[in-house]
């Protein structure tokens, strides 16, 4: 289980929950969620909004959270077919296999067939075809070449990007105890025993509040950082991801191009201009996800006056960053909170009604192919970007898949806990429309009537630009 927040007032994270300390963009591969919140409307007469089992905190400004939806894998991985491409189609923004058997239509606007990328070291290898990845207008293509004329793809790029991206980086965080925690000697190349190490939940959100956005540099982390370009490390995160085991992969070249893209503050009101997308409405700063299936679910919602904790409604990039970039006194624990996101379905094309297939194209390194992001190509569920305010909080929560999260902008404060600490964390019932998250309030945790929580067990890490979190299954 995990929760996630933003602490940064703008940037951008991929699918997981969390809290968002400066406001985050997440782009994530599969996905994760949280809950936790004191002052949010109840669910019932009986029950307030849960916390989910992982929570982020958001510590400071806006964020941006990519989600890669998926069974993962491996990293080495092509560049996508360059601009020369013959490329005629228009993007579609509306998914026409929504909601109904997927038919490819024959019509001039229809996706283009996106050929595969190869592994140069697998050149001989028989392509994979994904005929439904991409959708890159000639539009969106100027506007790329535009800028990797800004930011040029020469023998200098990777240096230029590692020194720029530690400037994003306006902190350092670390073990709240050397002896308890080491990144180095505690990450040796296969997971030990009692990895990762874990604290009393209620010590953590004690020592930094779930509502607070202040960032505090001493942490109570448990898992592994591990540097791209540090020789062996990759192979570490390989072992540690076999194990199903979670950790953070830091500095990838490929992902930190695509931080000094969108972080370029024309990018991406360039290639969203004028487009509404999916957006989560709350009138505090905590978010949870809630289905709207029937049978069951449906007629327990209805028997136990449970409500839906947010709203979704539809809005443009612009018009969600006018509401996020606004000062502190605005953007309280009480105040309304959007979370604005994208989806590219890919080959699980009935994933979501509005469709961003760009991302395939933007976001190489989550490309259905077999790398250390992806396990199974043919399994994942899109690329999910996530933009949250500073502030917002993903209520604690599990999700049955792996998920890989990148975070390309701000920062963003995830707590997680082991699958088996299900039971203390005292799930919602499996008919609530929220059922896989927590009914505890982790901003005020309710100890007399959930005591359990008092054993509960968990261990956090804040995200940076350039990080990618492994979540497996069910944390």
């Amino acid at each position: 289980m995990h929760t996630d927040a933003t602490r940064r007032r703008a940037g951008a994270t991929v699918t997981t929950e969390s809290s968002d300390i400066n406001g985050t963009i997440v782009a994530a591969s599969n996905s994760i969620k949280n809950n936790s919140r004191r002052r949010r409307a109840p669910l019932s007469a009986k029950t307030d909004f849960a916390s989910r089992v992982y929570p982020i905190l958001g510590i400071v400004g806006i964020g941006l959270l990519l989600l890669s939806r998926v069974n993962n894998g491996d990293h080495e991985h092509p560049e996508v077919p360059r601009f020369g491409a013959k490329l005629a189609y228009k993007m579609r923004r509306v998914n026409p296999s929504f909601g109904k058997m997927a038919q490819r239509e024959e019509t001039g606007d229809r996706p283009r067939q996106v050929l595969p990328r190869r592994d140069f070291k697998q050149s001989q290898a028989k392509p994979q075809k994904h005929l439904y990845v991409g959708d890159r207008s000639p539009r969106f293509l100027e506007i790329q070449k535009q800028f990797q004329q800004i930011f040029p793809d020469d023998s200098s790029a990777n240096q230029r990007r590692l020194e720029w991206v530690k400037k994003l980086r306006k902190r350092t965080y670390y073990p709240i105890s050397a002896t308890e925690f080491d990144n180095v000697r505690d990450c040796p190349e296969f997971p030990p025993d009692g990895y990762p190490k874990a604290w009393q939940t209620m010590d953590i959100i004690n020592n930094w509040g779930t509502d607070d956005t202040t960032p505090h540099e001493a942490v109570y982390q448990g898992i592994c950082v591990f540097d791209f370009n540090k020789p062996g490390d990759i192979q570490k995160a390989k072992n540690y991801r076999e194990a199903e085991l979670p950790f953070v992969i830091r500095d990838d070249p490929d992902v930190l191009k695509t931080v000094e893209r969108w972080n370029h503050p024309d990018y991406l009101a360039r290639v969203l201009a004028g487009e509404e997308h999916r957006t989560e409405y709350s009138e505090n700063n905590h978010f949870m996800y809630w289905t709207n299936a029937g049978g069951k679910t449906k007629m327990a919602a209805r028997n136990e006056g449970w409500k839906p904790p947010t709203e979704m409604i539809q809005m443009t990039y612009d018009e969600w960053l006018a509401k996020a970039n606004v000062t502190d006194d605005m953007l309280g624990a009480d105040n309304p909170h959007w979370y604005f996101r994208l989806i590219g379905c890919g080959e699980f094309r009935n994933c979501d009604k509005f469709m961003s297939e760009w991302l395939f194209d933007d976001l190489t390194f989550f490309y259905p192919r077999e790398s250390l992001y992806i396990v199974k190509p043919k399994d994942q569920k899109g690329i999910h970007c996530r933009f949250g305010m500073k502030g917002v909080i993903a209520e604690n929560h599990f999700d049955a898949s792996r998920n890989m999260i990148a975070l390309l902008g701000g920062e963003r404060r995830y707590i997680l806990s082991h699958p088996d600490e299900c039971p203390n964390l005292a799930l919602l019932p499996k008919e609530h429309p929220s059922g896989r998250h927590s009914a505890v309030d982790w901003s005020n945790p309710d100890l007399e009537h959930y005591p359990q929580f008092r054993n509960a067990r968990s261990n956090e890490i804040v995200l940076q630009p350039g990080d990618v979190l492994y979540l497996p299954t069910n944390w």
